[in-house]
């Protein structure tokens, strides 16, 4: 079943509001559900993995303590299926005192739901929305497909739909490209022409 990408990002922020403080996210939104990766380790990431999993009404498998620290799949509201996990921070995680939050990630969904609803009208089959929490700043990308190198224009136009200064170039794998939100947000775009 196939499920809009703006119902899969209103429900992560609902889960996020639920959550309360946790350790930065990685979110990656699809019709089809959510792969959540907490950006930390040790007891830090645990304790944010069961808060995720307090507010689905599930348990995280594993052990506190766990050098993986747990796996979470839980069966959201609107048959959105969440999937969460432990992931060591990347390189672009700040370390030290963190600048954002919990609740600013779940802000800033829900200034995104009204343009996904948008990306849903579009027809933008496998859309991959996400939204990485680096402790000083978000990045916000979309990431779609187009089935041949002839669509890529028409796909790159949907993807670019409710953006303000869309700029897209060339790559060896399809487009990339960036554009903004009405609200100065920036969006990261690459649409990806399949083999």
């Amino acid at each position: 079943m196939s499920l809009s990408l703006a119902r899969c990002v209103e429900a992560v922020a609902r889960l996020l509001d639920d959550g309360g403080s946790l350790e930065p996210v990685r979110l990656c939104m699809s019709d089809g559900g959510v792969q959540a990766e907490v950006c930390a380790g040790g007891p830090a990431a645990w304790e944010s993995l069961a808060r995720l999993a307090a507010g689905t009404g599930s348990e995280a498998s594993g052990r506190a303590g766990d050098r993986d620290g747990g796996v979470l799949t839980a069966d959201l509201e609107g048959d959105v299926v969440l999937v969460a996990a432990v992931d060591p921070p990347r390189r672009h995680t700040v370390r030290g005192p963190r600048t954002t939050s919990t609740s600013a990630a779940a802000g800033l969904l829900r200034e995104l739901a009204p343009w996904a609803a948008s990306l849903d009208q579009e027809l933008l089959p496998g859309a991959q929305l996400w939204v990485e929490d680096h402790g000083n700043d978000f990045t916000v990308r979309l990431l779609v497909s187009a089935a041949c190198e002839d669509e890529l224009g028409r796909v790159a136009t949907a993807a670019g739909t409710g953006l303000e200064r869309v700029r897209m170039w060339r790559t060896d794998s399809g487009l990339d490209g960036q554009g903004s939100l009405p609200c100065g947000r920036a969006v990261q775009l690459a649409v990806v022409c399949l083999p």
